[in-house]
């Protein structure tokens, strides 16, 4: 069977159902809380909202499951705060003081994706805590979990200081409640500021406490400036900080340091740093290879080529078998050269590397993999990322199975989102092998990117998929942040707004973007009804028109800007049906008082639909409002007389009236003038008015002037105009006479003849 396609809709398959939306339950009757909230309707029952919140914390708490989104975490919220404010009835269950704990954690664990400010998360998480301190239950142990992990969320999103004032109140109340990291993530809290003076006063503070300054401590705050960009000169000050007791600095923190240094090439000041790393034997395995790693990233930093790279590994073995060992190098080494070189955009010398692995019988494995991913897909080499990819694949059941690889598992998945979008930007697209990944996905069930959805957005377009597309859509973006259902939104209207598709193409891609994403705004909707009224569908834009006007939100309905462009659209089209619907639409909008520029709005659609005896109506409603006419309602009107019964009479009433009350006369308007009284057949007058321009209004006769003569007249008397213009006004006239020509005949004025392409727009 075909599937049909409606007029206003795509195409559609009755034997094939839509996949719903891609969310938790309990988010349904939270969602349905907020827009009952939102139209002061009557909310979901008490009980089922506490069911809905617990089912959400037990789901997010789950071995596998995914952060809360920043969609999820808002809902959540505002049926957190409606719980509070509602009293239980009795046989209702409440909150339990152990759930709010667990959301508490929740929020923590918010995932690296999450904006660093992430106002949603905090202002959750500031009001558990306000819900935690204000219960008598959470007297004790309980409370001290709740509020230390309060302080934990606002000192690593950015409120250093206010996570102090809460750890100040704990404090002062038992220090015991206090849990000595605390001191770690202010520290760092203001660190993420750039608060450097207030970082030493949280020091000074800590070690008057008893919790001093250490190593490890130390450690943590070179560790965070590493994995801030590689920050080397913050780097530098606080190693040369000084430690509590002269302690020196742990290994880890001088690894961190010569790292910074081989990624950046800041070797001069790392030298003395390195010989103090070597002094000290490595005194296992693992320091054992950290130290490989960073000698080789040391001489590769310093230019050491492929070869001599490859005799310094041979002098590491051998030194290590003079000491009684038997090691070889092993891929960590390895990976530790191509994660270099991969931060450096170096794919032909990651590449490299990875051979003298090869050469030391070392094969890749998943982190190997993982940046070959990487810097193939910087590199631009999709061939071979997409090899990557496919032998990364047999990493994934490992990678899903254990909670202690979701970092790595993060990335991986963040790389083959990449891998996704830039497969999709190819030229042609390979579709089949673009939806094997996103299958193998599916699968997984692991989450799309926003740049991917995009991407893939695109594609199934493209493809006329138009089911899939909502599927996508339904599977992906209900879970995004209000930023990333931005990425995705303006995506397919940039798609809807490109004149080179198909307008049907665009009408299905329209009505999936304004069900899919109801926050497009109003200013968003006006310019995709310009695009269609562009397209010469004056049809679709009014339906797009009618979907704003239906919106319940009021920052989303129609302002007079909208009215107006419609309108301007409406007259372009002479579109009599689109003209009487929007007309009625605004009779009935109680939200919008017509101005003077709304009235000229007006005048133009209904001369443009050739009802110039209605327009004139609307002129005097300008004329005898507050705000009175401005010069475009005057040029308006004038043009509206052209056609309009008894239009000569109107027009020198207005004509007359401009000289009365000595209203200056522009160029445009004088014409506009001559064009009423030729419309008319007044021949002799427009002559006598165009050899007094100079005199009436200041103007001599021009292209504009003569070639709104002579559009404006009827067929029969053309000709003379042409032959007196000839004779009058030569020079004027032969520029006139260049410009091109088009037949003036159409249904409803049958008089017009042939008419030069003179621009006589008047904007309302």
């Amino acid at each position: 069977m075909v599937p049909s396609r409606t007029l206003f809709g795509f195409a559609l398959d009755t034997a094939r159902k839509e996949k719903a939306p891609d969310y938790n339950m309990g988010l349904k009757d939270m969602t349905q809380l907020s827009q009952a909230l939102a139209k002061h309707e009557r909310p979901p029952p008490r009980d089922t909202l506490a069911k809905a919140f617990t089912s959400i914390v037990l789901e997010k708490s789950a071995k596998h499951a995914t952060p809360l989104e920043d969609s999820e975490i808002g809902l959540v919220m505002a049926t957190f705060q409606y719980l509070r404010k509602t009293q239980v009835a009795e046989g209702e269950r409440d909150l339990t003081f152990e759930e709010m704990v667990h959301m508490m954690n929740l929020l923590v664990n918010g995932g690296p994706e999450r904006p660093a400010e992430a106002p949603n998360l905090v202002a959750f998480a500031k009001i558990l805590g306000d819900e935690i301190n204000r219960r008598e239950e959470a007297e004790g142990e309980y409370k001290a979990r709740g509020l230390n992990r309060l302080i934990e969320i606002l000192a690593s999103r950015n409120r250093p200081r206010e996570a102090y004032e809460i750890l100040e109140r704990l404090w002062t109340k038992d220090p015991s409640l206090v849990k000595p990291q605390q001191w770690t993530n202010l520290l760092l809290g203001y660190a993420r500021a750039g608060d450097q003076e207030q970082m030493v006063r949280v020091i000074d503070l800590m070690t008057d406490r008893g919790n001093l300054f250490d190593s490890e401590i130390h450690q943590s705050l070179l560790n965070f400036y590493w994995n801030s960009a590689i920050d080397v000169e913050m780097m530098r000050k606080w190693y040369e900080f000084g430690i509590a007791r002269g302690l020196d600095p742990t290994r880890r923190a001088q690894a961190a340091i010569l790292r910074a240094c081989s990624y950046t090439n800041n070797l001069e000041w790392g030298e003395a740093i390195m010989r103090s790393y070597l002094e000290k034997t490595p005194t296992t395995e693992r320091e054992r290879n950290e130290a490989w790693i960073l000698i080789l990233q040391w001489a590769a930093a310093k230019g050491k080529g492929f070869e001599e790279l490859n005799q310094l590994l041979g002098v590491l073995v051998q030194k290590a078998k003079d000491q009684g060992l038997v090691v070889k190098p092993d891929i960590k080494i390895i990976n530790g050269l191509i994660a270099m070189a991969t931060h450096k955009k170096d794919a032909y010398t990651a590449e490299r590397y990875l051979t003298l692995g090869r050469q030391w019988g070392v094969e890749p494995d998943q982190s190997t993999l993982a940046l070959q991913l990487e810097y193939r897909l910087d590199s631009g080499d999709l061939d071979g990322a997409k090899i990557a990819h496919d032998e990364l694949k047999g990493y994934w059941p490992a990678l899903d199975e254990h909670p202690r690889h979701a970092l790595r598992k993060e990335r991986e998945l963040r790389l083959t989102n990449r891998l996704i979008a830039a497969l999709c930007k190819q030229e042609p697209v390979n579709y089949n092998q673009v939806m094997g990944i996103v299958h193998d996905l599916d699968e997984r069930k692991a989450r799309l990117t926003p740049d991917a959805v995009s991407a893939l957005a695109l594609v199934h377009l493209q493809e006329a998929e138009l089911h899939e597309l909502v599927d996508l859509l339904n599977t992906h973006v209900y879970r995004f942040s209000a930023e990333q259902r931005a990425v995705v939104c303006n995506t397919l209207l940039e798609y809807c707004l490109d004149p080179s598709v198909l307008t049907a193409k665009i009408w299905d891609a329209y009505n999936i973007l304004r069900r899919t994403f109801p926050e497009l705004g109003m200013q968003q909707r006006t310019r995709m009804m310009m695009a269609f009224f562009d397209r010469g569908r004056s049809d679709m834009a009014t339906h797009a028109f009618g979907h704003m006007r239906h919106l319940d939100m009021p920052g989303m309905r129609p302002s007079i800007e909208a009215y107006v462009l419609c309108f301007e659209g409406i007259a372009k089209a002479a579109d009599k049906e689109s003209l009487n619907l929007v007309h009625n639409m605004l009779r009935l909008d109680n939200t919008v008082e017509p101005d003077t520029r709304m009235y000229n709005a007006l005048m133009l659609a209904y001369m443009g639909c050739y009802n110039s005896d209605q327009s004139l109506i609307y002129w005097e409603d300008i004329v005898h409002s507050r705000e009175g006419p401005k010069y475009n309602s005057i040029q308006i009107a004038l043009r509206a007389c052209e056609d309009a019964r008894y239009g000569e009479r109107h027009a020198k009433d207005i004509y007359n009236r401009l000289k009365r009350f000595d209203i200056p006369m522009t160029r445009e308007i004088y014409a506009a003038y001559v064009g009423a009284l030729a419309g008319k057949n007044l021949f002799n007058e427009c002559v006598e008015a165009i050899d007094n321009a100079e005199k009436e209004a200041g103007y001599t006769p021009d292209v504009l002037l003569l070639g709104t003569f002579h559009n404006a007249l009827p067929r029969i008397k053309q000709a003379a105009m042409d032959e007196w213009a000839n004779k009058a006004y030569p020079t004027a006239w032969a520029e006139v006479k260049k410009l091109s020509k088009k037949d003036g005949y159409i249904y409803e004025r049958p008089h017009r003849g042939m008419i030069y392409n003179i621009n006589r727009d008047v904007p309302a």
